[in-house]
């Protein structure tokens, strides 16, 4: 088991890395260009990597506690840690695709709305709903970070349910959706480069409260950056 385990973190880490240095170049290129779309590729399997690999050892992790005998209660913080690792590749993994997805359906986001799409959107929105109620009920240590980033995946699920449902009205509505995923999924790979990666490089380690930054910062800069940077293209095509 704990070769499972090291062999799915070091997939997880080397393609972590290639992908948030290839996130990059997509993103100061010319659009539709040679480099956006070749980059574009190395992060999107590069990102199915790391969520694949997130979720086996998820459930690896997971499977290890319930067969020691451990509840919920009795571990509050080890289930609510696999908890949240699990929602966010969950809700990462729905973003990306969708953010793919509408590059194949431009002309009209509405032949995107199937069962299977519609599922996967409110699956996520599900995946916050239960992260909520688990901070609420056994409020572990690290309640405040699952209430922080809880707000993403409803927000992603209703997104993507108003844009497949043809509720934007927007001609390039493909644009601003593959826009907004792609740096979702950026804010993901920061996130999860600023908790885990950051600290074990330069050996660095915030007191108290300050903990709960790295969690946090990748969506305090990103969410604001997305919206902007939205307006800005709307603008350039007249759609503000």
């Amino acid at each position: 088991m704990n070769i499972l385990l090291t062999g799915l973190l070091g997939i997880h880490v080397t393609a972590g890395f290639i992908g948030l240095a290839a996130f990059w170049v997509p993103i100061f290129t010319r659009k539709g260009g040679h480099y956006h779309r070749l980059l574009g590729k190395v992060f999107k399997y590069c990102a199915y990597l790391v969520l694949a690999a997130a979720g086996a050892a998820v459930i690896v992790r997971l499977l290890n506690l319930i067969s020691s005998g451990a509840t919920p209660a009795d571990q509050p913080v080890g289930y609510a840690f696999l908890l949240f690792l699990g929602y966010l590749s969950w809700v990462t993994f729905v973003i990306l695709r969708h953010g793919l997805l509408v590059l194949s359906n431009k002309p009209s986001l509405q032949a995107m709305d199937t069962t299977m799409n519609r599922t996967l959107a409110i699956l996520s929105i599900a995946a916050s709903a239960l992260l909520i109620i688990y901070a609420v009920y056994f409020s572990p240590p690290i309640k405040i970070i699952l209430l922080a980033l809880s707000p993403i995946g409803v927000l992603s699920g209703i997104g993507i349910l108003n844009a497949i449902r043809g509720r934007v009205k927007l001609n390039k509505a493909w644009m601003y959706e593959h826009l907004g995923a792609m740096i979702g999924c950026g804010i993901a790979f920061h996130t999860a480069f600023a908790v885990f990666g950051f600290s074990r490089i330069f050996d660095v380690s915030l007191p108290g409260n300050w903990q709960v930054l790295p969690w946090v910062l990748p969506s305090i800069i990103g969410i604001p950056a997305t919206i902007i940077w939205t307006r800005v293209y709307k603008r350039k095509f007249g759609e503000a």
